[in-house]
């Protein structure tokens, strides 16, 4: 949705939009019975009964609310509620409870901003920033409010936590919405990324048991301003979490990001917990006490999630550094009925590795190349991993509980934030002997160079610069040539296998475009017309592009 809000246009994710209009809808709100305050009350009730046996012993107490007329309410001070509708206001509230803040401005956003030296004639933009224990935890970008807003609004309601009970009431009446900050609030409740789907990731991470200060701030600022210009409210409240108290804000927070079980919680079972490459195949049977469809059921952020295939996601670190992430579409009994799944991690020898039908790729889990092993056997021919005991972690993952495509952000603490499936780690340990005894049992070999006229093309290639040393060329097919329309040579083309060392070590990078170009009768140098990807990191290889042992390759 976007932040330029109207009183009579809010544009809703049409799964919760009825027949009616939202203008009739509201119109009609006065002779509607089903308000907030009951619904909050029930959805309260809800929770309490669901949570009574388990977290009721452990809820800490927390001061009652405070009625404070709206004429007494300071200017510049925010004032924390737990209903839906505020009818009393809290300096001390539990982590799993509701939370509302009102920031009282005091005055239009239009008047402070002119106050402040901000342009805004008839558009305000607005930041709300929220600390937790002094730390920033997130601050949105600048919010958009037209002038209906901006020109009336002389405070501003901001959802922080809500009930998953209130969700759906208010997705089945709307009836709830009764005034302009109510559209407010029904709009930051459903966004993409709204404000309590950020401050629900952020409570669940560093709301641990104990005491906390929870701040939020409210800025104005310019459409194009990364922080606000003049901060015109701050409020600040108590939040005490125990134990049981964190388990109800998981249920309260983001659903994809609601914590397993231990009875849904999977394992990667390894035969042992340490091993040495090279010695013995490495293996290892990811083992889920449900199939992966009722992980993805669970996390569903869609409409429905209800289909006869999904994606499951993998990430694997060594000492903490990543070392592949990809994603996997299982189908039929794989993806509705399968809760048991083998997967190879490390051949003894690197045979068959240019074959995308070897045993150690053929894994349900991979899709066509083993992410794993090709990774490792980079590290380990272009020694980077020193002598001594490293440790790899392996992670599975629900599609629905990662919110961006895992190949766009490989890195540690991205995927740290997510609830995984199964998780697991394994020692390995390599010695003075490991990688030279790897390599002397590689399958790799040599490359095998045509004569005549392609030695010379071989040569002339090995001399190209990219950003990495080649070290040999072998040219595999004939010559293709293209032509224009009217038959008039263009250039032609051919294939070649190329060994570089690069900043991760020694690889192999097959049928790479070779191009010469035909001009004045005759044609020119040859040149490599494909990308060679010396950059690539060992999570991006298989079968076409491979780690080989140098001495293998000279």
């Amino acid at each position: 949705m976007k932040n330029n809000l109207s009183v009579w246009s809010v544009t809703i994710t049409a799964s919760l939009m009825f027949s009616t209009s939202l203008e009739a809808q509201i119109g009609a709100v006065n002779a509607l019975k089903s308000k907030a305050k009951s619904a909050t009350e029930k959805a309260t009730d809800n929770t309490t009964e669901k949570n009574e046996s388990s977290e009721s012993s452990s809820k800490p107490e927390t001061k009652p609310s405070v009625a404070i007329a709206a004429e007494d309410m300071k200017a510049g001070q925010g004032y924390f509620f737990t209903t839906f509708k505020a009818n009393g206001y809290k300096s001390e509230v539990t982590a799993s409870e509701e939370l509302y803040v009102r920031m009282q401005l005091g005055k239009t956003m239009i008047e402070w901003s002119q106050e402040k030296g901000i342009q805004a004639d008839y558009t305000a933009y607005g930041f709300i920033s929220v600390f937790i224990d002094g730390e920033k935890v997130f601050m949105t970008k600048p919010i958009s409010f037209a002038s209906n807003i901006s020109k009336q609004w002389a405070y501003i309601d901001i959802p922080l936590n809500v009930s998953p009970d209130f969700l759906k009431q208010i997705e089945s009446d709307q009836s709830m919405l009764e005034t302009q900050q109510d559209i407010w609030m029904f709009q930051q409740l459903f966004q993409e990324n709204s404000i309590p789907k950020q401050y629900g990731a952020a409570a669940m991470s560093k709301l641990a048991s104990g005491n906390h200060k929870v701040k939020i701030e409210f800025g104005l600022g310019q459409s194009d301003s990364n922080e606000p210009m003049a901060v015109i409210c701050t409020g600040e409240v108590a939040v005490k979490s125990a134990e049981g108290g964190s388990n109800a804000l998981a249920k309260f927070g983001p659903k994809h990001l609601r914590p397993l079980n231990d009875n849904e919680k999977g394992q990667f079972q390894f035969a042992s917990a340490s091993f040495e490459p090279g010695t013995s195949d490495i293996s290892a049977v990811l083992n889920l006490p449900k199939p992966p469809k009722y992980y993805n059921m669970k996390w569903c952020q869609a409409s429905s999630c209800d289909y006869d295939h999904g994606y499951i996601e993998f990430y694997v670190s060594i000492d903490g550094k990543p070392l592949a992430a990809w994603s996997k579409s299982l189908e039929g009994d794989d993806y509705q009925v399968t809760k048991q799944f083998n997967m190879s991690i490390l051949p003894k020898t690197d045979a068959s590795y240019d074959v995308v039908e070897a045993p150690f790729n053929s894994s349900k889990l991979y899709d066509n190349t083993n992410p794993i092993a090709y990774a490792l056997w980079d590290m380990l021919y272009g020694g980077k991993l020193s002598q001594g005991t490293h440790k790899l972690v392996i992670k599975a993952y629900s599609r629905q509980s990662i919110p961006l495509n895992t190949a766009y952000e490989f890195e540690a603490a991205y995927f740290a934030k997510w609830p995984a499936i199964a998780e697991t780690s394994i020692d390995l340990t390599i010695n003075a002997n490991t990688i030279n005894n790897m390599a002397t049992a590689s399958s790799a070999k040599k490359l095998s160079h045509a004569t005549g006229d392609w030695v010379a093309v071989d040569n002339h290639l090995k001399q190209s610069s990219i950003n990495a040393q080649v070290v040999d060329v072998a040219t595999k097919t004939e010559w293709k040539v293209v032509t224009s329309s009217l038959g008039v040579i263009l250039y032609r083309t051919c294939k070649a296998d190329v060994v570089y060392t690069g900043e991760y070590g020694t690889r192999l990078q097959k049928g790479v475009l070779v191009k010469e170009d035909y001009a004045g009768g005759s044609y020119g140098k040859p040149y490599f017309a494909e990308r060679i990807e010396v950059s690539h990191g060992p999570s991006l290889l298989g079968t076409m592009h491979m780690p080989v042992p140098l001495s293998k390759m000279k």
